[in-house]
Formats: C-alpha cells, sequence, structure tokens
C-alpha cells in the first residue's frame, strides 16, 4: 500500500539561544509556527526482506543520512521494543517532493523525518500514541517534535519542550531566500564564539508570548520579531538584510530570518502588500514564496 502527506515548513516568530549545554545542544526559546509550504512525502510498503529505499531529485542524500531514512529505523526500533511489532519484513520505499528549500532555517528535512514518522504510524494501524512520536522525534533532531505537532507553539530547551498558543492562522506570508549556504552547526559555532557557553537573555520571550495569546494582533506580534542568529549570520551574510529592506519597503510589516537562516519572511496585512512584494523579490531573482501561516 501506499502512504501520502504533506510536509509543512515552519518559521521562527522568535528565537533566543540561551546557552550551550555540555552535550553540544542549546537551550532555546522560540515561537515556531507552521506555515503553507510543503513537501510532499509518500510511503509505499511491500513484502519481502527488510530494506529502506528514498527517492527524490532533490541533492539530499538518500542513505541512512537522510532523516527520513533515520525515521523509519528509529519508529521500528522503537515499536520492537515496546513489543508493538515482532519483525519488520518490509520494503519500505520514501518518496519526497522537495518544494521547502534545503539548508534554509525552515526545518525542510525535519518536517519531511516528522511526516515519515506519522505514515510509519499510519502504515502500522496507528499503534503508537503522539507522545511515543515525539519521544522518537527528539530522538532525530530538535525541530521535528514540533514539526509533528505543528500550528503554533512556545518551544523551549533544545525545542523539545512545547506548549502549543492561540493559533496564529491565516496571516498573509512572503518567504524568501538568497543563493547562500548556512550549515546549522556553523551558526551555532557563531553564536558560541561572540558569547561563550551563556548567552544574554532578551527577556521579552514572555511578551512576545503574549502578544500572540492575547490577540494576536499582526501588529503587535510584528513588532516583536526576533531571531538572535541574526546577530552573527547578517554581518557575514549582508544579503539576507537586503532581502528584509525589501520586504519592509514593498510593505511588509515585519520581516525577519528564520532559524539559522539563510530565509526570510515577511509579514502582511493584506494579499495586495504580499503580492506587491512577491513581485518585486521575484524582479530581483530572489526566490520566493506567497505562503500563510497555518
Amino acid at each position: 500500500m501506499t502512504y501520502k502527506r504533506k510536509a509543512y515548513a515552519k518559521i521562527n516568530l522568535y528565537l533566543d539561544v540561551l546557552n550551550r549545554l555540555d552535550n553540544g545542544y542549546h537551550n532555546i526559546e522560540s515561537v515556531m509556527q507552521a506555515i503553507s509550504l510543503y513537501d510532499t512525502v509518500s510511503l509505499t510498503v511491500s513484502d519481502g526482506e527488510f530494506d529502506i529505499e528514498i527517492q527524490t531529485d532533490a541533492p539530499v542524500p538518500t542513505d541512512e543520512n537522510n532523516l527520513v531514512y533515520k525515521a523509519c529505523v528509529k519508529y521500528i526500533e522503537y515499536a520492537r521494543k515496546k513489543r508493538k511489532i515482532k519483525s519488520a519484513n518490509q520494503k519500505f520505499i520514501f518518496s519526497i517532493e522537495k518544494n521547502i528549500p534545503i539548508s534554509a532555517g525552515m526545518a525542510g528535512g525535519s518536517t519531511d523525518c516528522a511526516a515519515a514518522l506519522k505514515l510509519m504510524n499510519e502504515a502500522y494501524g496507528s499503534i503508537l500514541k503522539e507522545n511515543e512520536l515525539l519521544e522518537i522525534g527528539a530522538s532525530i533532531g530538535a525541530d521535528v517534535c514540533f514539526c509533528l505537532v505543528g500550528g503554533t507553539c512556545e518551544c523551549r530547551g533544545v525545542g523539545d519542550k512545547m506548549k502549543s498558543l492561540k493559533p496564529f492562522k491565516d496571516v498573509y506570508l512572503v518567504c524568501a531566500i538568497d543563493d547562500i549556504k548556512i550549515s546549522t552547526p556553523e551558526a551555532y559555532g557563531l553564536l558560541d564564539a561572540r558569547y561563550g557557553t551563556s548567552s544574554p537573555s532578551t527577556r521579552i520571550f514572555e511578551v512576545f508570548v503574549g502578544a500572540i495569546n492575547d490577540a494576536g494582533d499582526i501588529n503587535r506580534v510584528s513588532s516583536l520579531l526576533f531571531n538572535k542568529f541574526e546577530h552573527v549570520i547578517i554581518p557575514k551574510n549582508p544579503s539576507i538584510n537586503d532581502i528584509k529592506s525589501l520586504l519592509l519597503d514593498n510593505g511588509a510589516i515585519g520581516a525577519l530570518m528564520s532559524g539559522s537562516g539563510p530565509s526570510v519572511f515577511g509579514i502582511f496585512e493584506n494579499e495586495n502588500d504580499q503580492i506587491k512584494a512577491f513581485n518585486a523579490l521575484k524582479d530581483k531573482n530572489i526566490r520566493t514564496f506567497l505562503c500563510k501561516t497555518l
């Protein structure tokens, strides 16, 4: 049988990095938001010896280094440990249709991974509960947990401590990305080099969460957008700031780099301004997407 699922991208409306842990991970305070840009992940299960195959035209690994591959392996290991399945004598073929930019701070790999976990669970008759999928997701990557839940979430810890917020839905967005490659480890390394193992908090996280929960006023939220990675990424990649300026000059009421970059999003009050900015960036040959919050 074949199962199919949309894997939605995310943006960080707020992202503060507080300190580095002994295991190399970092404590964060973030508000993550699912958006309408998505990959499509499908799973075909057939009888035969155990095997995992990943099919995609995108320039991503198709072996055990792919998070979808890891999701399949981890799901089976977990289900067997919990004695939900005895064996996995099937062939698992995943097909990934990529639309989310790769290595762009929009959780493209993590959301594909989350979709794969849900597809595996569907194929096995939903034998695992959401909290169990979250446990598997946390063992693979910090953003996987959010991608399993979606919506609008307050995220703390390494991204695994989540609390759903009032939905910040149907807000007009333009997402754009220049031709820059920024690895997440590199970005965290730049923060560590600047701030050491402990970085000062902006102390407005609760204010931002309140702005989401109180009324979801997009003007209030837009005025409080924050991403600490901008402090170390933009000086080395000024084109990110150029994209932010283009968005703001063409009607955005707020603009921010997402995650560790280099993707940038702008928030708009109406569709006319959204389309105006989209066209302005397209005219500059910048890869651009029309999106909404989910």
